[in-house]
């Protein structure tokens, strides 16, 4: 049975261009193979993955004294410049500059308007990444953001581009763990980007929201969705046991903890197949990037891996009834 994401992924740039895709990681895997230290001509053991670039490494691993044909030589892209990630760099290579989640762009509106921000609000950001929505926002509004980001590596490149912009004091981004929220002060409005769901002590975190935001404050969040009926799925249950504390609230049960907390969802946004269909053009400008002639190095391979992987198991849990929502609430 073929793999759901390269069924949707076909579907929706080609059948070239996503074998052109896979060319390209094929071609990555090699180099990871031959040239890094788990080669096993140096002794030791092989990296392993669950992902696209599983097989390929694997077919290398079977191959171990295998070497680089004249057609390979031939056919595969020139590469002439070392490239080493920044934090949340592969993403942004996927949804644009600023950006380390998909549709930020287009959410942008979405999450901005409804709370008519104006220079006198504050706002708390869960899930600042690198800073993008936020600078953005306070340039157009005056707006005073608190970001917080729960990656430490991308919360300190984020500050030091909102500093580079001259956007330190209005839009800074620090890290933190969203299971022990601390702030020290109350906001008008909260912002987060798929935050809840991997979220250990849920109850904790919309606790603490509850208590340091003010009286008729306002909330607008994406997360995944699951209910219950889908739990037991064989893609849904690989995601949810490879993803860190993933554990995504039901529909119900997102509007009853929510309502626990002082807080009612006005609305609930489906907007799954819009969100699938950006992983695929995400994946898309991914592989427009790697074919300009950047060469990852080893780290980085490692990351693309990785990340590559992870939309994988999110793009075939969505395809077995897991859901993207935008919510928007008041207090």
């Amino acid at each position: 049975m073929q793999n759901p994401i390269i069924s949707y992924l076909e579907t929706h740039l080609g059948k070239d261009t996503w074998k052109e895709l896979g060319q390209h990681l094929r071609y990555l895997a090699e180099d990871f193979w031959f040239d890094g230290p788990w080669n096993p001509l140096l002794q030791k053991r092989p990296a392993t993955f669950d992902g696209p670039v599983a097989t390929a490494t694997v077919a290398a691993a079977a191959s171990p004294t295998k070497t680089k044909t004249d057609t390979q030589a031939a056919t595969k892209p020139k590469n002439t410049t070392s490239w080493h990630a920044q934090p949340g760099e592969i993403s942004e290579k996927m949804w644009g500059e600023g950006e380390v989640a998909p549709l930020d762009l287009f959410l942008y509106d979405k999450l901005i308007i409804p709370l008519a921000l104006n220079s006198n609000m504050s706002v708390l950001d869960m899930s600042a990444g690198l800073g993008g929505r936020m600078r953005r926002t306070t340039e157009e509004l005056g707006v005073y953001f608190t970001g917080l980001e729960p990656d430490p590596e991308i919360a300190k490149r984020g500050m030091e581009l909102s500093v580079r912009a001259g956007k330190g004091k209005k839009a800074p981004i620090e890290h933190y763990d969203p299971s022990h929220l601390k702030v020290s002060r109350t906001y008008d409005c909260v912002i987060a980007r798929e935050t809840f769901y991997r979220v250990p002590d849920q109850v904790a975190c919309l606790q603490a929201i509850g208590k340091c935001t003010k009286p008729r404050a306002q909330i607008v969040f994406t997360d995944y969705i699951l209910n219950p009926e889908d739990r037991e799925k064989p893609a849904i249950k690989t995601w949810l046991s490879s993803e860190k504390g993933a554990n995504p609230f039901s529909l119900i049960e997102m509007a009853e903890a929510w309502a626990k907390v002082g807080f009612n969802i006005r609305i609930s946004e489906d907007l799954t197949d819009i969100y699938k269909a950006e992983i695929a053009n995400g994946m898309k400008r991914l592989l427009v990037f790697l074919s300009q002639g950047a060469k990852p190095d080893e780290e980085t391979k490692v990351a693309l891996a990785k990340r590559i992987d992870t939309w994988n198991r999110r793009t075939a849990a969505m395809e077995q009834g897991m859901k993207f929502f935008r919510f928007y609430g008041t207090k």
